[in-house]
């Protein structure tokens, strides 16, 4: 039987490249979704040193955003879960309780115990609510895009949260990006 060349050649790169028109999604060095601002669904951060994005299913998606324009100015909610074993579900959100709708962006916001920006985050140990004034915290959120017409939020976050005997819990190189 003979082969030509260019049906050995065409086998081999389909076989190598593993499919055709597959497409990767592209993460940076430390596993986290790019930050992009196009709508992505996407949400990611270094929890602690370590790469935390949704995981899991409990019968609700794992990953939602809610926004209300005619509430206090604007306002938006990201909620996430993360469920790590059976006993051991992580829970975060991250929110801003007024004013969405006089963003110009890039617009940073700086978080503590009494600003518009809010994070929230738990897990089998502790529990660090959005607005707790017992709760040490700092950081910033930076919306890089907010798009009305095209239902877009997209930005960039960090946090540092301690209470009492909780572990602190260090938020770093924060990333979104949602469709609403």
């Amino acid at each position: 039987m003979k082969t030509s060349l260019p049906a050995i050649i065409t086998l081999l790169s389909v076989t190598l490249s593993g499919c055709i028109g597959c497409k990767k999604e592209i993460t940076d060095p430390n596993g986290l979704p790019a930050a992009t601002q196009e709508g992505k669904n996407t949400l990611g951060f270094l929890l602690n040193g370590q790469p935390w994005t949704p995981k899991g299913s409990n019968g609700t998606a794992n990953l939602s955003i809610d926004v209300d324009l005619n509430l206090n100015k604007g306002i938006f909610s990201l909620s996430a879960y993360k469920i790590v074993s059976e006993n051991n579900r992580e829970y975060f959100g991250i929110g801003l309780k007024d004013s969405l709708n006089l963003i110009n962006p890039p617009q940073t916001y700086q978080l503590g115990n009494a600003t518009l920006y809010g994070v929230y985050y738990s897990n089998s140990v502790c529990t660090f609510n959005y607005f707790d004034n017992m709760i040490l915290r700092s950081g910033s959120l930076t919306i890089t895009r907010f798009d009305k017409g095209s239902h877009i939020l997209s930005g960039t976050f960090n946090a540092v949260l301690s209470q009492g005997t909780c572990e602190t819990i260090r938020i770093d190189e924060g990333r979104f990006d949602m469709k609403f």
